[in-house]
C-alpha cells in the first residue's frame, strides 16, 4: 500500500554503533583477504568486516565499540550473520495489518547484512556520488554530516553501484524481502522487534519515527538507537531501507509507529530516489 513520505532535510550528529552481540566471547582474530567461506570455518565468527577499499573481508567474533572508531562509518562496514532458519513473515496481529501482510512462514539461507543503513560516507566509497543533494529541498540538501543514512538513491542506482563493488571476497547486494524481515525480526514474531510497545516515551529508544523525532525535518545518524537481538540498527523507522524486489521497508523519521513495522511493505518506481529512502546492504561470497 502507498503511503505519503515527506521530503526533509538532514541533520548533523554524531553515529552511535552498538558493541554487537553480548552473548560473543572476547574478540576471535579474523581471517583478513580469505573471504567468507575459510573466516567462518576458522572462527565460527558471528560478524563480518569489510574494508571497502581494499575489498578484504575479516571475521570477528565480537565487534568492538564501534563508537569510538570514525572508520566503521566511513572506511569499514559491519556486518551480521543471520544463520538459515525459518520465520514468520506478515503481520500476526490486527493492529494495523494491511491487506498484503498475511502471516506466512518462510525459509532463508545464510546472509550477512549490515549492522546499521549505509552512511553517506560509505556510499561514497563504493562510487555512489550524493544523491540526498537532488532529493532534498534547495538549501537544505548539503546540511548533516557523513555518518547520516545516504538518501535519495533509486533502487536501479543502488543495484547498480553495489554491483561495481564486487570484490575476490564477495559482493554486495540489496537485501532480499525475506531475508530484510528475518533481520528485522530477529526471532520475534511481534508486530515491532522490541514487543507490542508503542508508547512514545518507550519507542522513542527503538526507532526514529514522526511520534519520536521531536519534530525533526530528516534522519538522524545511523545506530543512534538500541539494537534488535541480532545486533542490528534502525530497521524500523530513520529511512525507508530499499530490497531487492522492489520494495522499500521499515519506515522513516517522517512516518507513524503504525506504518514503520518489519511486515509492511511499500513501493517506489525503480528508476525515482527520495530523501525518506536509502538502503542496508548484504554481502555475498
Amino acid at each position: 500500500m502507498r503511503v505519503s513520505l515527506v521530503l526533509g532535510a538532514l541533520l548533523l550528529a554524531g553515529c552511535q554503533l552498538g558493541s554487537g552481540d553480548p552473548a560473543a566471547a572476547a574478540l576471535v582474530p579474523g581471517t583478513a583477504g580469505g573471504g567468507l567461506a575459510q573466516a567462518r570455518a576458522e572462527t565460527g565468527a558471528p560478524w563480518l568486516v569489510l574494508d571497502l577499499d581494499l575489498g578484504t573481508a575479516t571475521a570477528q567474533a565480537l565487534v568492538p565499540d564501534l563508537a569510538a572508531n570514525p572508520a566503521y562509518r566511513d572506511r569499514l562496514l559491519v556486518l551480521r550473520r543471520v544463520d538459515s532458519g525459518a520465520g514468520q513473515a506478515g503481520q500476526g496481529g490486527s493492529f494495523a495489518r494491511q491487506g498484503d501482510e498475511t502471516a506466512r512462514t518462510v525459509l532463508w539461507q545464510p546472509f550477512h547484512i549490515a549492522a546499521c543503513e549505509l552512511t553517506r560516507a560509505q556510499w561514497r566509497r563504493l562510487g555512489g556520488g550524493e544523491p540526498w543533494r537532488a532529493a532534498s529541498p534547495a538549501g537544505l540538501a548539503g546540511g548533516g554530516g557523513d555518518d547520516l543514512p545516504a538518501t535519495g538513491m533509486s533502487a536501479q542506482q543502488a543495484a547498480a553501484v553495489l554491483a561495481g563493488w564486487a570484490r575476490g571476497n564477495g559482493r554486495l547486494a540489496l537485501p532480499a524481502g525475506d531475508e530484510w524481515e528475518a533481520a528485522a525480526r530477529a526471532g520475534s514474531a511481534a508486530t515491532w522487534p522490541w514487543g507490542e510497545e508503542r508508547r512514545a516515551s518507550q519507542v522513542a529508544g527503538w526507532a526514529v519515527v514522526a511520534e519520536t523525532a521531536g519534530g525533526a525535518d530528516g534522519p538522524r545518524p545511523v545506530g543512534g538507537r538500541a539494537a534488535n537481538a541480532l545486533g542490528l540498527h534502525d530497521l524500523v523507522g530513520n529511512v525507508w531501507e530499499l530490497t531487492a524486489d522492489g520494495a522499500m521497508r521499515g519506515g522513516s523519521w517522517a512516518d507513524a509507529l503504525a506504518l514503520a513495522r518489519p511486515a509492511n511493505r511499500d513501493l517506489l518506481p525503480p528508476d525515482t530516489g527520495h530523501a525518506a529512502v536509502g538502503l542496508r546492504v548484504v554481502w555475498r561470497p
